[in-house]
């Protein structure tokens, strides 16, 4: 599944060279790649064991690298990769270099891979990018967050002006992605907002309202943790994918960052059949509640949500 801008990872082939030496140059790689894709040793050790450690670990690297280099070149590039018999990589065959590529190569030059079961193994990469949306919101180079499920779906939120937003922070502390005042941090600003998911709270069984349910715990938990914790219901807000969050207002509950310190919150409740998406406010305070709760409204605001089924994507879905 790849919506607007999204990394597309075409696994062109993947296969073991016929012999022990190097393929001396990128096409010949390719042509060794091709020639042993249909293999039954290789095909399972792509299918069963690469691709579900490449791709999401590397579908975050070059994330990571459309957010932090300069003037991304959003031109497509191939390379393949020569796996050694320890998993340690022997060599790199590019095509082309973008600063993309550049930016990703340290990491997969240091990388050890599950070793194959012939060496060396060649992985065939090709990679293109959609260009990046109009600048349409308030981040540094117009481009908005792109949280992504390998295979599954992905999912994008709005930037207010004055705002950023950090993966890699958020990862760090257990969440999937913050936003905070510009030159603020995850740890250190005193209004931030964050998303996660949530688990299912129908337990594989059908119910009704997976929202309804995951909105009841998440409200029973901050009571149980702080039985004076005053919650209240606030104003459903219409997601730009047509669909609407359902929010709850939570004051003097606890800051998930500093457990001493109490906060008002604002939670936002995406539901889809795919995942519960939670987004949550925490600000110190009530003196810069409004402009925190408006940019809230407008994260939340932006959220679209893509799967396979989405009509329109970009480009084409890979299932």
């Amino acid at each position: 599944m790849q919506p607007a801008r999204t990394i597309i990872l075409a696994l062109c082939s993947v296969g073991a060279a016929s012999a022990a030496d190097l393929a001396a140059s990128y096409q010949q790689a390719v042509v060794l790649s091709a020639a042993q894709d249909k293999a039954p040793a290789t095909h399972d050790y792509l299918q069963e064991v690469l691709l579900p450690y490449y791709e999401p670990k590397y579908e975050s690297v070059f994330q990571s690298c459309l957010s932090t280099v300069s003037h991304p070149d959003y031109g497509s590039f191939s390379f393949v990769v020569a796996i050694g018999d320890d998993g340690h990589v022997l060599r790199i065959y590019e095509e082309r270099t973008t600063n993309i590529f550049r930016c990703a190569l340290d990491t997969l030059k240091a990388d050890t891979f599950p070793a194959p079961p012939e060496s060396p193994f060649y992985l065939d990469i090709g990679m293109r990018f959609d260009g990046p949306p109009p600048a349409e919101n308030g981040s540094a180079d117009g481009r908005p967050p792109l949280i992504l499920g390998p295979g599954k779906y992905s999912y994008t939120f709005g930037v207010p002006a004055g705002w950023e937003f950090n993966i890699d922070q958020a990862r760090q502390r257990g969440v999937t992605l913050a936003f905070f005042p510009k030159g603020g941090s995850f740890g250190d600003s005193s209004s931030l907002v964050y998303v996660n998911e949530l688990d299912n709270p129908c337990s594989g069984e059908d119910c009704l309202s997976p929202v309804s349910l995951a909105i009841a715990k998440t409200v029973r938990q901050a009571r149980a943790d702080d039985p004076e914790v005053e919650v209240a219901t606030g104003d459903p807000i219409p997601t730009k994918d047509g669909d609407k969050a359902f929010v709850r207002t939570l004051k003097g509950s606890h800051d998930p960052r500093h457990p001493e310190v109490k906060d008002n919150e604002a939670l936002a409740f995406i539901g889809h059949d795919e995942t519960i998406i939670l987004v949550v406010l925490t600000a110190r305070g009530t003196k810069t509640w409004d402009q925190d709760y408006a940019a809230f409204r407008e994260i939340v605001a932006g959220h679209k949500f893509f799967t396979c089924d989405s009509p329109k994507l970009a480009v084409p879905c890979r299932k």
